[in-house]
């Protein structure tokens, strides 16, 4: 949850594909630096390791879901993976992202280049797309998991394979998928510290054993 609040911020500065002409992308860090930075980069840092710990309490979920259903592990390791891949390239498209206004807010005022600024962005950008094939792995594989041990509700599953597909299409719609992907990583967090996954595993390992 705390991963999905750390991020909201740096949504509404903006993201690196608003910008649709060079003239957009001049003025994408009109925003004061020391505030762009800070959403978009200090959040994000935050967001990124609350991000870790939740793809591996996640993993462990999923794993001992599948253990209870007495079936292999192979579909967590894909998670995991995804996991691992979305939150890693985050980081560094965030990195990329911010790699300008860092500059101006430790070295001083510099004249705006606009290739500089435009490989960036695009970079930034690009990266963002690779990251969300892992976000898309991760929420896939999580549902799958989930229909086939119960280990979310139903209702969850389904929107599960919804968000994977518009994270998959992140590099057409890329606020919607990100959004997406912010709903159901929260929903899903909230279950986890509910104590509502845990019910529901419940009765299905006392049938197995």
């Amino acid at each position: 949850m705390l991963a999905v609040v750390a991020r909201i911020p740096g949504l509404f500065v903006g993201y690196p594909d608003s910008p649709a002409s060079p003239e957009e992308a001049s003025s994408y860090f009109a925003t004061e630096v020391s505030m762009f930075v800070l959403f978009n980069g200090v959040f994000v840092l935050f967001s990124i390791f609350f991000l870790v710990l939740f793809v591996g309490v996640l993993y462990r979920m999923l794993r001992r879901a599948e253990e209870s259903a007495q079936r292999g592990g192979g579909l967590t390791a894909a998670a995991l993976a995804g996991g691992i891949l979305f939150a890693t390239l985050s980081a560094v498209g965030t990195a990329a992202e911010i790699l300008y206004p860092a500059t101006v807010l430790r070295f001083g005022v510099l004249e705006p280049e606009a290739q500089f600024v435009l490989v960036s962005l695009t970079f930034s950008s690009w990266l963002y797309h690779f990251g969300q094939m892992g976000a898309s792995a991760l929420v896939l594989v999580t549902s799958l998991v989930a229909l086939e041990t119960g280990v979310l509700p139903k209702w969850l599953v389904l929107a599960g394979f919804v968000v994977a597909l518009l994270t998959l299409l992140h590099f057409l719609l890329p606020l919607v998928a990100v959004v997406g992907g912010l709903l159901w990583l929260a929903a899903v967090s909230v279950l986890m510290l509910s104590g509502g996954v845990e019910s529901m595993c419940g009765p299905r390992r006392r049938t197995v054993h």
